[in-house]
């Protein structure tokens, strides 16, 4: 009587259930879990992964709590206390700055190209930080929006306790002038770089962008929309169709990469954070092993929502591939 009740339910089961939920149950999402656990193992240093599909609200992560270097990713929490403080009326999107020497940094941007003296809106800088990760604009926004402790007080506020940006720009006379607060600043940066959080909080702010609950629903469209426009999309968007919107955000370390993604599917909506550390491969080169390790576990998330898709990159696409402009 029981085995007949379990048939009958279990029929039941996947006539209620929508088809998305049918293809990831549960049990099946153990299939998933053990690929991305393949490649963490086989990976030479450490893999923290994080995924929330929203539709069927499947959730998974390796190392998820684990705090890791951000890289650039922590750009994204600058962009959401910049738009906090234009939400408040602190500052205006259309607001212009003028580029001093000063300004200029080194690694990834175009700004570090233009003449001093240039005005730029807090709009352009903002879309320069987050889709092409330009350093110039990153140190600008930061002096508009006042100091690292802006961005920090932003993120504990919102719940994001381990999530900090360790750079403050410009450093304050009070730090230059005291030892121990200098020797402080560069232990945070000597052991974690730019920023440090957990692959879950990542994943936590991106969700809050794309259910509109960063700063503002207004603020958030925004900053999702900033986010499709992304520069540097060979990770993890480099792995699904050209058709499909990804809004997301990389990040590179000496011995860490990142990426962090909203996804929208054709099962649903889904975000996915991806962090590396303490890696060995640390070459500046597309097959570097931590950005094949990314790439690897965004084909795995993509090909196992969409099983019937058959994309994979075309033979050639490395040859556009965006690397690091050291």
């Amino acid at each position: 009587m029981f085995r007949k009740f379990k048939k009958i339910f279990l029929s039941a089961l996947f006539v209620i259930l929508p088809a998305s939920h049918q293809i990831c149950l549960a049990s099946d999402l153990k299939d998933l879990q053990q690929k991305l656990e393949t490649i963490s193992k086989n990976f030479k240093g450490k893999i923290g992964v994080s995924l929330h599909h929203l539709k069927t609200d499947d959730r998974l992560d390796l190392l998820g709590n684990e705090k890791f270097p951000t890289g650039s990713t922590i750009k994204v929490a600058m962009l959401c206390a910049a738009m906090e403080k234009i939400e408040k009326g602190e500052l205006n999107y259309y607001q212009k700055f003028a580029l001093t020497e000063d300004d200029v940094g080194g690694g990834t941007g175009f700004l570090k190209k233009y003449q001093t003296g240039k005005q730029i809106t807090l709009k352009e800088l903002l879309h320069f930080m987050i889709t092409a990760s330009d350093n110039t604009a990153t140190r600008m926004v930061l002096k508009a929006i006042g100091s690292d402790a802006v961005i920090n007080d932003w993120l504990s506020r919102n719940n994001l306790k381990n999530t900090r940006l360790n750079v403050p720009y410009p450093v304050s006379e009070d730090v230059l002038k005291n030892d121990a607060a200098k020797s402080k600043l560069l232990e945070q940066y000597n052991q974690w770089g730019m920023g440090v959080s957990t692959p879950n909080e990542m994943r936590l702010l991106m969700e809050m962008i794309a259910a509109g609950r960063a700063v503002t629903p207004a603020a958030s469209d925004e900053m999702h929309r900033i986010l499709n426009h992304q520069y540097f999309d060979d990770g993890i968007a480099g792995q699904i169709p050209p058709s499909i919107v990804a809004a997301s955000k990389s990040g590179v370390e000496k011995n860490s990469r990142s990426d962090i993604a909203i996804v929208h599917a054709p099962s649903g909506t889904y975000i996915l954070a991806i962090y590396t550390k303490q890696a060995q491969d640390t070459r500046t080169v597309r097959e570097n092993e931590q950005d094949s390790a990314i790439r690897s576990i965004s084909r795995a998330v993509w090909q196992y929502y969409q099983p019937e898709s058959k994309y994979s990159p075309p033979a050639g696409t490395e040859k556009f591939s965006t690397g690091p402009d050291w």
